[in-house]
């Protein structure tokens, strides 16, 4: 399915509603999955610094942003998950099969257990290791190339530059981990509205996969993932706030 055809078939069902299924579930994670993400890894880089007399990112060396922002998203993902089985159920099902999110919970806990919440999880956070630690390490690491090119004429970073750094490790980090994110989405859909179990497990997937679509088959669907664009917004922006409020963030954090 191509993108003109997933838009024709949204736009079959008569209603704005099919562009939107499954966002609520999306809006009800991504905001604690980012916080969450985003303290431990503030955390996280305090324990693994390796200077003990002034921790922060300044003292981090890339290995160890790597370690921090992996651990930190393997650990979010992990909290939030089962929203993101509900998320990809709501939004790939026929209409009508689900009521709302909590119909979804409802009727897969009944139907395939508490285990089903977590199908897919393996993969995700494989993939969360390279995602969240490529993507925050390397957006901390291109923060202080401009903050040493910007100190000396005693002004900050523009915005649109911290933005457009936030954009270039998000989409690298993307381009690591995609191939596990369809990995995920795919043993998160089997059994989803009466579907036959097509996978036995996240090898199974890869090896099938490769087989019947080739090594792009990894990558369909790679350009419309929403991660790319709201993960260098969160981050970023992120970033922004804590140098415009930083007495709010220090006391809290």
């Amino acid at each position: 399915m191509t993108i003109r055809d997933g838009f024709r078939s949204m736009l079959a069902e008569g209603t704005p509603r099919a562009f939107f299924r499954g966002n609520g579930a999306n809006v009800l994670k991504i905001a604690p999955e980012t916080a969450l993400k985003l303290t431990f890894n503030d955390r996280i880089k305090r324990a693994v610094s390796s200077s003990s007399s002034e921790p922060g990112s300044s003292s981090l060396s890339p290995g160890e942003r790597f370690v921090a922002g992996a651990a930190a998203g393997a650990l979010a993902q992990s909290v939030i998950y089962p929203l993101e089985l509900i998320r990809t159920r709501l939004a790939i099902c026929p209409k009508g099969t689900y009521r709302g999110i909590a119909d979804a919970a409802l009727r897969v806990f009944k139907s395939e257990g508490p285990r089903a919440f977590y199908r897919g999880l393996t993969p995700s956070l494989i993939g969360i290791l390279p995602y969240a630690g490529v993507d925050i390490a390397a957006f901390e690491t291109l923060k202080e190339a401009l903050l040493d090119a910007y100190e000396p004429r005693g002004e900050p970073p523009p915005p649109a530059a911290i933005i457009a750094a936030g954009a270039a490790s998000s989409s690298v980090a993307q381009f690591c981990s995609y191939p596990l994110a369809l990995v995920r989405t795919r043993l998160q859909a089997q059994g989803a509205g009466g579907r036959p179990i097509k996978y036995g497990g996240m090898v199974d997937v890869i090896r099938k996969t490769v087989t019947s679509e080739g090594v792009r088959g990894l990558y369909k669907g790679k350009k419309e993932e929403e991660r790319v664009f709201f993960g260098f917004f969160s981050i970023s922006l992120f970033d922004l706030s804590l140098s415009l409020f930083p007495r709010s963030f220090s006391t809290s954090i």
